[in-house]
């Protein structure tokens, strides 16, 4: 027999597991009364005979009970280690489904919030001091982007910065990286994680997020940079990535 406190205790955790009072109850008496009819369960559990059979048809559905057809019927409890596996597995298909719909319903919300909320609008010229700063917004851009990022890289210490964020979006997103750094950095720093990487053949640094913001690093030791969400200026730095006397591809090193 089970005390009723350890009881209780184990039929508070099964409904934490998603069975409810009833087929809890009957689970844990069936443990220690095997080979039983309803009616006995009914005795045993004080559960009217209008509930038992709702519950013995719950367990049976999610394998935790076996059911010995004859007049009447005979019930019991499959061993813990098989009933919970069945229940476990029971939970992560339930939960892989309540996770595709919240995807669906992600693509039906994001176009009525899209519609309700303009993209923030940048002054022409937007500056930003400072290389915290700077790095932070960089980041921000990176992180927020959904399909492109193009940067070309002068200073060695920026690609540090932000080289994880770069990655994450690379590899967890799919955003495509159009990367131009300086020969110095081409021969101090391995790059083989971030794709393909060209060579920059001036001073200039520059992040542009999906064709919507630009940031231009000019002058690293003075941290300033210019943020901008100017169609024509992004263009012209978007173009200079494929131009390829402005950026020239390389070989990926081995």
């Amino acid at each position: 027999m089970i005390e009723k406190t350890v009881r209780d205790r184990i039929v508070s955790r099964l409904k934490e597991l998603g069975l409810s009072t009833h087929e809890a109850l009957v689970y844990v008496t069936l443990l220690s009364h095997p080979d039983v009819t309803a009616s006995t369960l009914c005795k045993e559990t004080s559960i009217p005979d209008s509930k038992i059979y709702y519950a013995l048809e719950g367990l049976s559905k999610k394998g935790m009970i076996l059911v010995q057809q004859s007049n009447p019927s005979v019930y019991n409890a499959m061993a813990p280690q098989e009933a919970i596996a069945n229940l476990k597995h029971q939970l992560t298909d339930s939960l892989n489904e309540k996770i595709r719909e919240a995807d669906t319903l992600t693509e039906l919300l994001s176009p009525i919030h899209e519609s309700a909320h303009k993209p923030e609008e940048l002054e022409i010229a937007y500056i930003i001091r400072g290389q915290k700063n700077i790095i932070n917004r960089m980041k921000s851009l990176i992180q927020s982007s959904k399909q492109e990022i193009t940067i070309f890289v002068h200073f060695p210490e920026v690609l540090r910065e932000v080289r994880a964020a770069l990655i994450e979006a690379q590899e967890k997103r799919g955003v495509k990286l159009n990367i131009a750094v300086t020969p110095e950095i081409m021969k101090s720093e391995d790059l083989s994680d971030l794709g393909e990487v060209k060579l920059l053949c001036c001073v200039l640094g520059v992040l542009i997020s999906d064709m919507k913001t630009l940031l231009t690093l000019t002058n690293w030791t003075n941290e300033v940079a210019v943020l901008t969400q100017d169609q024509n200026l992004l263009r012209v730095c978007r173009d200079y990535y494929d131009n390829p006397v402005c950026c020239t591809e390389i070989k990926k090193r081995r």
